[in-house]
């Protein structure tokens, strides 16, 4: 279960630019330990014009991109270990990427899983310091 968050909060993370979006991406999923996706009937989705996971750490920002293509799709958590452990593996083997933070306007910035894990575990580290 996400944190509560305000539509307006929302409203203004989403018009961050991409780099904003990154930082505040592993900033909270560090914090919450959970990132979210978006599935349907076939499973995770995937962006198909990228080859790329995309990922949010509320489930209001990936309800906000649950529109066209991913029309119907509803989002998921993944606990961040989950997703260290079992999931980025996965996509480095299937040769997928992430997409971080895509806005309805923006894909979201593109990473390599390795990446993602390695800013995630730092991540991780300093909160728990």
């Amino acid at each position: 279960m996400s944190w509560e968050i305000e539509e307006s909060e929302v409203r203004q993370i989403l018009a961050l630019p991409a780099g904003d979006r990154v930082i505040t991406f592993f900033q909270l999923a560090a914090d919450w330990e959970e990132v979210w996706g978006l599935k349907d009937e076939q499973g995770w989705v995937v962006a198909k014009e990228t080859d790329a996971l995309p990922l949010w750490p509320h489930d209001a920002f990936a309800e906000a991109c649950a529109r066209g293509a991913w029309d119907g799709a509803v989002p998921e958590p993944l606990p961040v270990d989950d997703l260290l452990d079992e999931l980025l593996p996965l996509l480095e083997e299937d040769g997928l990427q992430v997409a971080v933070f895509p806005t309805p306007e923006d894909p979201g910035t593109l990473m390599p899983p390795g990446e993602v894990g390695e800013w995630l575990e730092r991540e991780l580290e300093i909160g728990g310091e």
